[in-house]
């Protein structure tokens, strides 16, 4: 062969190599994209950062007076809400590097109840009292947290983890009847009875601390992801004629029982002077007009603190009510502090920062690609969203005082944490549990069908060769 011709053979040679290393770092791309295709959602990121960053900024102005008068540091509650933020962002991180589907486990699903359980049982016993009698946190050394606002995440998870087992048993063969009649009471029992009695004793054990808007929060985030779960109305009925003869004998049983355990003390004086002070918040909401100043001095502080913010507020740190005036005013009435010195565009983009949060959360469930993540990231974002929609509502005095604080606003390190344990889920949802993308499918199919049909072929010539890419 001619010396030029050798050298032709050769360059062509040298492209048609290169030519394949382009292809293969393409496939490789390929391959990479479809199985990384839904990376962690970047919108929600970026406005979980912002959030955070808005709200240690105003829980710092808000936390002002209070942190130097009772500590002589001004900058004690932003510190400490800094420290357990850094907290909960390390552990949403971590959570993005695992898989979603590594959570979806059966043996976890039974730790989280068993621990849920445990900790609630152990605020009984050992829980610290707070106002009006109140046992809802627990110490455990120099960590204290309410077991309560864990057990709400506690419950999604075990919900989304609980519905998909039951469908991949029966789809296995198990709890499958012969009888058309009993596998509907069957399916009743799986899909109604046996996780609404667990979530009921979590319901009694956080309603008996007493804390009321706890329970109320976890019921209605409950029942949603009952709804979310799609279960049919047959086996609805079949459920709940079975559920309610159960609750019609505890009831029974509970009246019978409760004097013999209280010497003589009935089940509504127990009621009554247990939560006696939401009687006495719904009675100052409702008859303002006959309710004692004393009463009605946080309420009348939180609408000034809104009122006199007007459009663009007094200005970043110029509040007044924050100086002794608005009990609570960095925990769950940071709300008016940020209207009084935000004014109504600063309290109207709280809401429309939750409102986003919302949207944003609801796009990843829709896109999920199991029941778990389905359920998991709806619970989740529904929890959050739930929370500061009660807390606001609190501070347009919509409904009365709950107690409920403001996500990733109010100050509180172990809440803060819990909610971005909730964020961590939704992320990993979006990252490692969503659909993939029907083109990237389609080409990678066509790639691999290409590679087999031309695995044993030689090209003898030196036009380049087509692929799907164009290669």
């Amino acid at each position: 062969m001619p010396v030029s011709d050798l050298g032709k053979a050769k360059k062509i040679k040298a492209q048609d190599e290169a030519k394949q290393r382009e292809r293969r770092e393409d496939m490789a791309f390929l391959r990479s994209e479809l199985e990384n295709y839904n990376r962690v959602n970047l919108p929600m990121l970026l406005l979980v950062f912002a959030m955070l960053s808005y709200g240690l900024i105003m829980l710092f102005s808000a936390s002002l007076s209070s942190a130097y008068a009772e500590w002589g540091d001004p900058m004690y509650y932003v510190k400490r809400q800094f420290f357990f933020t850094l907290i909960g962002l390390i552990l949403v991180f971590v959570m993005l590097r695992i898989p979603i589907r590594f959570f979806n486990r059966p043996v976890f699903t039974a730790a989280v109840y068993g621990a849920g359980t445990i900790l609630l049982l152990l605020v009984r016993l050992k829980g610290v009292q707070g106002d009006y009698g109140a046992m809802r946190w627990l110490s455990l050394g120099p960590i204290q947290f309410q077991p309560s606002e864990l057990c709400k995440i506690a419950a999604i998870y075990v919900l989304a983890s609980y519905f998909p087992y039951v469908e991949k048993a029966q789809r296995q063969g198990r709890w499958i009847e012969d009888d058309s009649r009993q596998q509907l009471i069957t399916d009743g029992r799986l899909y109604i009875v046996y996780p609404a009695v667990a979530m009921g004793v979590w319901l009694v054990l956080i309603l008996i601390q007493p804390h009321f808007s706890g329970a109320f929060i976890l019921f209605l985030v409950t029942a949603s992801i009952f709804w979310v779960a799609k279960i049919p109305g047959k086996v609805w009925l079949s459920g709940l004629a079975q559920l309610l003869p159960i609750l019609l004998i505890l009831a029974i049983l509970l009246f019978a029982i409760f004097p013999l355990l209280t010497k003589g003390q009935s089940f509504f004086d127990f009621l009554s002077k247990r939560f006696a002070h939401v009687f006495s918040r719904l009675n100052t909401f409702n008859n303002p007009e006959e309710a004692s100043e004393d009463s009605l001095h946080q309420v009348v502080q939180s609408r000034y603190a809104l009122g006199s913010g007007g459009w663009t507020g007094k200005g970043l740190g110029m509040g007044q009510q924050k100086s002794g005036f608005l009990p609570m005013v960095y925990n769950d009435f940071i709300l008016p502090s940020i209207g009084e010195e935000l004014g109504f565009l600063g309290s109207v983009s709280i809401i429309a920062l939750f409102v986003v949060f919302f949207l944003i959360g609801v796009s990843i469930c829709t896109s999920c690609n199991s029941k778990f993540t389905v359920i998991l990231s709806w619970g989740c974002t529904l929890l959050i969203t739930l929370q500061a929609l009660l807390n606001i509502a609190v501070a347009a005095e919509v409904i009365p005082p709950t107690g409920i604080s403001l996500p990733f606003f109010s100050y509180g390190g172990s809440s803060q944490i819990f909610f971005l344990l909730a964020v961590g889920f939704i992320l990993s949802c979006s990252k490692t549990g969503q659909k993939a993308d029907k083109n990237l499918q389609y080409i990678l199919l066509e790639q691999r069908s290409y590679d087999r049909s031309n695995a044993a072929k030689r090209p003898n010539s030196s036009e380049p060769r087509k692929t799907p890419l164009g290669y």
